[in-house]
Parts: C-alpha cells; structure tokens; sequence
C-alpha cells in the first residue's frame, strides 16, 4: 500500500542504519479524558503529529502484533498488550475497567526518535476495540481497527421478530445526552432512573447484592445499574434478577462487577426493557417497536429470539381447530 513519507525521513530509512520506532497515539471518545501515547522504544519521545504535542511513553511497554494492511479493502488490523505503569501515566487501571478508553481512536506512527524533524510515516489508523485487563491486574489489551472495519458492518436493518432499537434512544439531533438513532425507540428511559444504595452483599460479592427503596415501574428484570460510587463508578452492568421481598430488594447482575460491590456504593437503577410485543405495549410505546413479530418461523428449534418457541408465530396463524384435531407442534 502506497505511503507518504517526508523526504529526508526517506532518506534516512536508505541508510545502512537506522533509528527510528513506533509511537502509538490514542485518543479517547469518551469527553473528559486525556489523550496517551505509547512509544517503542526505551526512552520517553516528545513529538508533535500535527494535532498536539505529546509524550510517548516506554513504560506502558507497548507490544503490538503485526498490523495487517492491504489494498482490497479487507479489514486491517493486530492487537496491542500494555503494562500498567505504577507511576508518571495519564491513564489508571480504573479508567480502564470504567471503559474510558474502549472505541478510542488510534494513529501509528514511524519516526527517527533521533531527528523528529524529519516528521513520519502513518503505519496504521482506526478505533481500538474494549480493553481488557489480564494477568491480574498488571497489563491491559486491545484490537487494533483498521478504517476497513466499518465496510464489514451491517448499513441496514434486518428483519427480526423483536424490537432492534436501543431502549431509550431519541432521534438523531434531539438526544439529550442519550443514545440518538436512526430509527428510535423514543421511549423516555431518563425519567427511570432512581438512586440506590448496596445495603448488604453476600458470597457473591462481583454479582449479587440487596437494596431498598427502588420501586421500578416494570418489575426491574430486566434493568440496568449505573455506578455512581466506589470501585465500579462509572460502569453499567445489566441486571437479570429483582426480587422484592419486604421491601428488601435483591439485584443480580447478568455479569460480575471487575471489583467486589461494597456495603455503602450508591448507583443509579433502572428498568430495561425485555424488546418483545408485550413488554412494548406495557410501557404504552408500541407505535415505535422496530421489529416484525408476525413473521411466520418454519423451525421453532432454529431461533434463538424470545416468543419464537413452542406453538409461537407460525402456529399462531391456524386456528385452535387445526391443532385440536392434528396436536400440537
């Protein structure tokens, strides 16, 4: 694939010898954190790409896998490990977990670390995927998106028997700090949220926990928790379980928290919404359920989509007497 390179950064990349290295510069979309860079090398690089002046720092010990280009606009890419620097880094293993980072925007660059003047070639641009943090606790990972990765996503809608819009997403334009579609749900999700507290936690320290004084309008399963404080603040998990049993409410998560819940961490609850007819009706939102629940399904067996099993859409078309005098499906 064809590159511009600066003149005198040609020159220098004949030589018998050369010096140059990697830097890896990131970019969060997330509002109100830094941007950070990462450079190949075993010295800080301080250099300026055009959009800002920014260290480069070895520590994180940046190791990328090999990025993958080509000019048949198959989807680029590679991953990239990081070690978590105890000091002197704009970025904690918190904003991590709380995915201040996750969809950033990256740029590789190739410079000479000893004549930065010479400017430098792009090796590689896109959004880096979710960060993960492994080896517990002491690095983190990520994709490495090429701009092909975005032709691989799907640009229309497709047929499906529940609803595919984001539950509480306005139109694009009038979102008010929630999601904005295309084709939204415009239910008012905001107005859900109450605040709560971790009364008691049990065994299940990541999963499980109790509260009182939530009183979601929908029976809260499915939910949605925000952290508001604590270890997880900033994190959304989902909620599968919510039981009230004398005003004691218990709430399990479909996933673990990254750090055990504590008695005394407040959040932010609402209800979800289970995207089916009925659920649709109920919240008196149907004239905006993006699905098609009558299609008719030949195998029962081959959809994974709720109400799509047992007597379900297709059967639900012939009358009662057929299957009273043939048996159920």
């Amino acid at each position: 694939m064809p590159r511009n390179i600066p003149i005198q950064l040609q020159e220098a990349l004949r030589q018998d010898a050369t010096t140059t290295c990697t830097l890896i510069r990131v970019d969060p979309v997330s509002p109100g954190y830094p941007s950070y860079g990462a450079a190949l090398l075993d010295v800080p690089v301080v250099y300026d790409d055009g959009a800002g002046v920014l260290t480069y720092h070895p520590i994180i010990g940046a190791q990328p896998s090999t990025l993958i280009s080509g000019a048949d606009l198959s989807v680029a890419g590679g991953a990239a490990e990081n070690l978590f620097p105890e000091f002197d880094f704009p970025i904690s293993e918190a904003d991590v977990v709380a995915g201040a980072y996750d969809y950033a925007r990256f740029t590789a660059y190739l410079v000479n670390y000893r004549d930065l003047s010479q400017g430098h070639v792009i090796l590689g641009r896109g959004t880096l995927g979710r960060f993960t943090v492994t080896n517990q606790g002491l690095s983190f990972t990520h994709e490495l998106r090429g701009l092909a990765q975005n032709l691989k996503q799907s640009v229309t809608e497709k047929w499906s028997l529940g609803c595919r819009a984001t539950f509480g997403s306005q139109p694009i334009g009038t979102g008010g700090g929630v999601i904005e579609e295309r084709f939204p749900c415009r239910f008012d999700a905001e107005a859900l949220w109450e605040t709560g507290s971790v009364g008691n936690v049990g065994s299940e320290a990541n999963q499980a926990f109790v509260a009182t004084g939530l009183n979601p309008p929908y029976g809260g399963n499915p939910g949605k928790i925000r952290w508001v404080t604590g270890r997880n603040a900033g994190r959304e998990n989902e909620v599968d379980e919510f039981t009230d049993l004398g005003g004691a409410q218990t709430i399990g998560l479909t996933f673990p928290t990254m750090f055990p819940i504590e008695i005394g961490d407040t959040f932010l609850f609402r209800d979800d919404c289970p995207k089916t007819p009925e659920a649709c009706k109920e919240r008196d939102n149907w004239p905006h359920y993006r699905g098609e629940p009558n299609i008719p399904v030949g195998d029962d067996g081959q959809m994974s989509v709720p109400g799509a099993s047992g007597k379900g859409r297709w059967s639900s078309l012939l009358p009662d007497e057929f299957w009273d005098e043939y048996g159920q499906p």
